[in-house]
């Protein structure tokens, strides 16, 4: 050991450790005692030069740990800049959350064989050797590095962070406890960017539009649809954009979504009654009818005015309260999902359904024929978010409200959320009968109600982890 101008210098068979006994960082020029050679380091097997003035680094990583794997898979790029480069992961991005960065090895090497490089970590400093434990937490981080000639020399600073939020979690805010002066009966759908709030006092339909769910338009009396309209079955064209809703024999639509027109339906053999309209899939708007004792799932083209497809189904089948949500299976195959709900006969029912685009046609398919056999609910809202189908809300038969609820089995089975990563948003209380859009990295939760009153308020959801880079 040797002590020079307050620095003590352990020499080793295979490279030299230098620690600051000061409390402040100064720049030695180690290598004029002890000549670094770094072949104790881990060697790249990438071939490097020998240019003497050359003391720039190539390339940076960490070393895998049991603890942390996800140091490895670390990737970080090196900003050759004219003062002080960047060593820093590739697009800014953190580190997964929960790692440690206050012991890890960096992994580094050098575009030429340099004489010598140093760490200077807060107030200390020290020779790097390939195997040295490195604190990142400390700001700042520098790596400099000496050419062969001894004379040249280049500054690194070195960041790494980790996500200091839990990736999986959930975060919920509430944007308004209230669209408009009273709270009532509320359907809220969503038109390229835009939300559209349909509402009713029991006689008169009003709608309102908001570009960021907080600041909403003046409302507007709605003119042209039947009086007993549900307006949980509005839905819009995916095809036109235009506000649908079919009932009775009738087929509605609206460029504006406040004036309706309304044209009979002209079914080819028998005439059909309409119980519900489902949702816009595959450039049809599909609802459910009645004709001769026989409920059938039907799809009526908007640009042809044909029903072109139509399938019979159970009796089982629901009419009114059932939640939608359609989506890109992990198939590839556009589906829309059916859920929950009660059927004609005013049965609370746990039938979970798929129509699916496939080989030019639809099908469909009964979920609950399989061992998955859910209890049944109505009035939920369903999400495709995150590769998962969430549901929030609803009522089970003995008239308990649902919680929040997961499926990453695209809706076969669903299990209760983990609230410690998926929070109910403050102020919520549990309901049915809610609007749930996905617009952007959002999820939107409108309204409800529960057994005593009706509820218009805005509550956002996001999951931390969309919109990280990746």
């Amino acid at each position: 050991m040797v002590n020079f101008a307050g620095v003590q210098i352990k020499v080793y068979l295979c490279g030299v450790f230098v620690k600051t006994t000061m409390k402040k960082s100064y720049f030695f020029l180690f290598f004029s005692f002890v000549p670094l050679l770094l072949s104790c380091s881990k060697k790249d097997t990438t071939s490097v030069t020998y240019d003497t003035t050359d003391a720039t680094v190539r390339t940076f990583a960490l070393a895998a740990q049991d603890s942390f794997p996800g140091l490895a898979a670390a990737v970080f790029t090196v900003d050759q800049r004219l003062d002080t480069g960047l060593i820093a992961p590739k697009d800014g991005d953190s580190l997964l959350y929960g790692t440690c960065l206050t012991k890890v090895v960096p992994r580094v090497t050098f575009n030429s064989r340099p004489s010598a490089a140093v760490y200077y970590v807060g107030d200390t400093s020290f020779i790097y050797t390939g195997y040295d434990t490195v604190d990142l937490t400390q700001r700042p981080v520098y790596l400099r590095v000496y050419a062969a000639n001894r004379t040249d020399e280049k500054y690194y600073r070195i960041e790494a962070y980790a996500h200091q939020t839990d990736p999986d979690e959930y975060k919920a805010d509430t944007l308004l406890t209230r669209i408009g002066q009273t709270d009532e009966p509320m359907h809220v759908l969503k038109r390229g960017n835009d939300f559209y709030a349909y509402m009713t006092d029991g006689y008169t339909v009003t709608m309102r539009v908001s570009g960021d769910a907080v600041s909403w338009s003046d409302a507007e009396t709605v003119t042209g649809l039947p009086e007993n309209a549900v307006l949980s079955q509005i839905v819009v064209d995916s095809v036109s954009l235009d506000f649908c809703y079919i009932a009775d024999t009738s087929f509605y639509r609206s460029s504006d979504g406040v004036t309706w027109t309304g044209c009979k339906l002209p079914f080819a053999d028998e005439l059909f009654n309409i119980d519900a309209t489902l949702f816009s899939f595959g450039n049809k708007i599909w609802f459910v009818a009645t004709s001769g004792g026989k409920t059938y799932l039907a799809g009526f083209d908007t640009q042809t005015e044909i029903t072109d497809w139509q399938q019979a189904v159970p009796e089982t089948f629901p009419v009114n309260d059932m939640a939608t949500v359609v989506f890109r299976s992990v198939s590839g195959f556009k589906t829309a999902l059916v859920h929950g709900g009660f059927d004609r006969e005013g049965r609370m029912i746990p039938n979970s359904w798929t129509l699916e685009e496939s080989g030019g046609g639809f099908r469909l398919l009964c979920l609950n024929e399989s061992r998955y056999a859910q209890p049944a609910i109505a009035g939920a809202a369903l999400v495709s978010y995150a590769d998962h189908v969430i549901r929030f809300g609803g009522m089970f038969p003995d008239g308990t409200l649902s919680g929040v609820y997961e499926s990453d089995s695209e809706g076969l089975f669903f299990a209760a959320a983990d609230t410690a990563h998926l929070p109910v948003p403050k102020g919520m209380s549990p309901r049915y009968r809610q609007s749930a859009i996905v617009q952007g990295e959002y999820i939107y939760l409108f309204g409800g109600q529960d057994h005593s009153r009706y509820y218009t308020d805005v509550c956002r959801v996001r999951l931390n982890s969309i919109g990280w880079s990746k």
